[in-house]
């Protein structure tokens, strides 16, 4: 009797240990990528965006790192999420209506995160060493072009992109997401050459943008795809990559889906998840 309990219990605790394996079928040979969301996530000990997050998101053997992009009134890009810098730091206004001397004075304001600053994107590339090693998704905020003209905004937007992007010699290691059309447009027709996503609404605005604009992807929420809607994109030769995902078990969901790019605030175990 005993010896039966006994054998029972190692059974189980095999199985429990038996690690999943999942069968990944996509357009990146097979393989889920994985990205921290904005570094090392929301959840993590640096505020999103941060140099200090993408570093250590970087450092840990991810794929690479998502983050935030905004462009300042003279042409600096910088890792940012909010619209307005007063949400997360001690300086007021919208970075694309401040120069970079005015942007880069700004410091979070909310503890553990006092000693945090902006970083612009030239300063991130300088130290990385060998940046094309990695990659990137620079997902593009326009936050109410400041102009009248939007075409003047995004023309200077894209134009610091191209120019980012060629002094590190990025252009196989970006991957470029924006809500807007006519900015995926006009950067399409800068660099047909990039790998540019649209970030709908919904699937269906997704799909077809992408198809419209000959994009290289869709990037949404795990929330709002399916499995069966991303077999669908595939099927199209569109890549897709999902977010919101912060619990282990978005994580293991998020797998099962068989997307091509995983942008995850629990970093670490999803990369074990596909070890």
């Amino acid at each position: 009797m005993h010896k039966l309990i006994i054998s029972s219990f190692i059974l189980i605790l095999i199985s429990s240990c038996k690690k999943t394996e999942y069968i990944i079928e996509n357009l990146n040979n097979n393989k889920i990528m994985v990205f921290g969301h904005g570094g090392m996530g929301v959840k993590s000990n640096y505020p999103i965006d941060t140099f200090e997050s993408i570093i250590n998101c970087l450092k840990t053997g991810a794929d690479g790192s998502e983050m935030d992009v905004q462009v300042t009134k003279d042409s600096v890009l910088v890792a940012y999420h909010p619209k307005y810098l007063e949400d997360n730091t001690n300086i007021n206004g919208m970075i694309n209506t401040l120069t970079w001397e005015e942007v880069k004075k700004a410091r979070f304001k909310s503890l553990p995160y006092l000693k945090y600053s902006i970083i612009s994107l030239d300063e991130l590339f300088q130290n990385i060493n060998n940046p094309p090693r990695y990659h990137y998704t620079f997902d593009c905020k326009s936050y109410n072009a400041p102009t009248a003209d939007g075409f003047t905004f995004y023309t200077q937007f894209s134009n610091a992109l191209i120019k980012i992007i060629e002094k590190y010699n990025l252009q196989n290691s970006v991957f470029i997401e924006s809500r807007e059309k006519d900015f995926l447009a006009m950067l399409k027709s800068k660099r047909s050459d990039y790998m540019l996503f649209t970030y709908p609404l919904n699937f269906e605005e997704g799909l077809a943008i992408a198809q419209e604009l000959n994009l290289y992807g869709i990037t949404t929420s795990t929330a709002d795809i399916t499995k069966d809607q991303i077999a669908l994109a595939h099927s199209k030769n569109i890549r897709v990559a999902i977010w919101n995902i912060d619990t282990k078990k978005k994580n293991r969901d998020a797998i099962l889906k068989n997307p091509d790019f995983i942008q995850t605030d629990n970093l670490k175990y999803l990369m074990k998840l596909l070890e």
